[in-house]
């Protein structure tokens, strides 16, 4: 029964790649797609895109929706690396997740991608990268070996999740009220499941709670530096229109540490929230 199923199931794959290649010589988003849902090797469809004869019709948010679709981040590389840069424009496109800023540091100091590549893999850390973050990685450089590997990343990381965390406390952060005459208050970012509490340091009646559930956005504030964006808030916005600001302490002695690990955290285990492009304003 195997051999009578394998031989037109590759056939069928077979077709589809040779429809695809021996047709046209404009690949699109569609046709990738139709290549692998048809049973295609990746190997195949690399050798397709790589073909100088074809032309790639694929923009930066096709790749995202490709990823999305199942396609291999062997493939996504291979299209990577044959889509041009975009132009410049008026303003610099701004990563969502800044992390990557430390990634195109590397890139610009002239380290090998090759080193980045394997840097990313080892830190555990998880990418989901957005269009946004992909035309920032585009414009500054950064070749098909980085970006597969930080795809790489955050294709497990949207695949499983992982389990939210019975408590984490986020210390040294101010809660930023509204009002000229309402008084930033100290304290700590509890995450406990999918709740998030503040902890007032002095007054536990200023204490309160809300749901990662009901989350609209959550995005950074950051303030533009000679070495780079110094992102120093979160921000979290709430379905129901209210907004909760909070500053990492250390912000006048140069530190965000404590900002970017509740980010971090919130990447983690709640990959699925909304994550807005940092803002240069409160």
């Amino acid at each position: 029964m195997k051999r009578t199923l394998v031989g037109p199931l590759l056939g069928i794959a077979l077709l589809a790649l040779a429809a695809v290649t021996a047709g046209a010589d404009e690949l699109t988003a569609n046709s990738i797609l139709a290549a692998q849902q048809s049973g295609a090797p990746a190997d195949g469809i690399i050798t397709m895109v790589n073909n100088p004869a074809n032309t790639i019709a694929i923009t930066v948010s096709d790749l995202v929706t490709l990823r999305n679709a199942g396609v291999p981040e062997s493939v996504i590389a291979a299209i990577w690396a044959r889509i041009p840069a975009p132009a410049p424009a008026p303003g610099l496109v701004q990563p969502d997740d800044t992390r990557l800023v430390d990634i195109v540091r590397l890139i610009k100091s002239g380290m090998s991608e090759s080193i980045i590549a394997e840097q990313v893999k080892q830190s555990g850390q998880a990418y989901n990268l957005s269009v946004n973050d992909l035309l920032y990685l585009k414009q500054n450089g950064a070749q098909e070996s980085t970006i597969a590997a930080l795809m790489a990343t955050g294709a497990g990381a949207t695949a499983v999740p992982a389990a939210a965390p019975s408590e984490l406390v986020f210390g040294d952060l101010v809660f930023v009220k509204s009002g000229f005459w309402n008084k930033n208050r100290h304290g700590s970012l509890l995450m406990s499941g999918d709740t998030l509490t503040w902890k007032d340091g002095a007054d536990p009646k200023e204490n309160f709670t809300f749901q990662t559930t009901g989350l609209e956005k959550v995005w950074l504030t950051c303030e533009a530096r000679s070495s780079g964006n110094f992102c120093y808030q979160i921000n979290f916005k709430i379905v129901k229109g209210d907004r909760y600001r909070f500053r990492d302490s250390g912000r006048d002695s140069g530190s965000n540490a404590a900002v970017l690990k509740v980010m971090e955290a919130l990447r983690t285990y709640f990959p699925r929230l909304t994550f807005g492009t940092p803002s240069v304003d409160d």
